[in-house]
């Protein structure tokens, strides 16, 4: 059976909430509501849901180029390091990579935890292409977590959510009994440098302390900060820009323009929370 035949037995219909089982190169539900099996490997559940518009199309290609450039030269080590470390040691059962993208995480968790098997969950299905080949034990799912998550109550023992939005309550609704969520969450100083001639996003202040106590009857059991400096060239800048939702907002060539103008190597600064939030028994 493969993990994503497996993955079945915790995913629900995102129109329902009904369970979901294998049919006719898909899953469907009681209610026949039926979604398709890509031949890419993965599974699309991806469901409108009224009043809350149009389902999110996520990251794109450029996008998810970017940032696997970014991640090749190492920047982003030391953090996928200390997610590592916050998922227990003796984890087994599920693990829901929320808005995990291509499964670069969930990929490293499933190395070094062999009792855990994993799905991700991604509004983008370029990424989503890219994680149902990245690891034997993880399944790929287009789904757009922001308006929910489909999976089952109390479904998974370890969630990740690196980098991404969504509701503590869902988080909450999915975590088993003694689960542990893994968030990470930018610091206000993360990639400071860049914003300087260019109008990028901001972090508040003090949001990894709102996380910390956003999970309904989850305890706080570690906390690390992850900091670090690194010297950018002009075409690794740009990428650190345009992994990110800033791509959303900014034109490539424009930035490149004003990064030009720069000295190289660009000094930028990395700085990020990785919380780990256990549900108590």
């Amino acid at each position: 059976m493969s993990t994503l035949d497996a993955a079945l037995d915790i995913l629900q219909c995102p129109s329902c909430g009904g369970v979901l089982v294998a049919a006719d190169g898909g899953a469907s539900c009681p209610q026949r509501h039926h979604f398709d099996r890509a031949r890419q490997g993965y599974l699309g559940l991806r469901a409108a849901h009224k009043g809350k518009g149009a389902p999110a199309s996520g990251d794109t290609v450029e996008m998810l180029e970017a940032r696997e450039r970014f991640q090749g030269h190492g920047f982003h080590d030391p953090l996928r390091a200390a997610v590592l470390a916050a998922v227990p040691a003796d984890a087994r059962g599920w693990l829901a990579d929320l808005g995990g993208g291509t499964g670069w995480y969930a990929s490293a968790v499933l190395d070094a935890r062999p009792e855990l098997r994993g799905v991700v969950l991604d509004a983008s299905v370029p990424a989503v292409r890219v994680a149902a080949r990245a690891h034997e034990r993880l399944a790929a799912v287009s789904a757009d977590v922001w308006t929910g998550i489909p999976l089952r109550d109390a479904s998974v023992d370890v969630a990740l959510r690196v980098f991404a939005p969504g509701s503590a309550s869902e988080v909450r609704r999915i975590l088993a009994p003694g689960g542990t969520a893994v968030v990470v969450v930018p610091d206000a100083d993360h990639m400071r440098e860049l914003g300087h001639g260019l109008k990028l996003l901001k972090v508040p202040a003090g949001k990894a302390d709102e996380v910390a106590v956003s999970i309904p009857d989850a305890a706080l059991v570690s906390r690390a900060e992850v900091r670090s400096r690194v010297a950018l060239t002009v075409e690794q800048a740009l990428d650190a820009v345009f992994m990110g939702p800033n791509a959303f907002h900014q034109d490539r060539a424009k930035v490149a323009a004003v990064l030009e103008g720069w000295s190289a190597p660009i000094s930028v600064t990395l700085a990020v929370t990785v919380l780990a939030l256990r549900v108590e028994v």
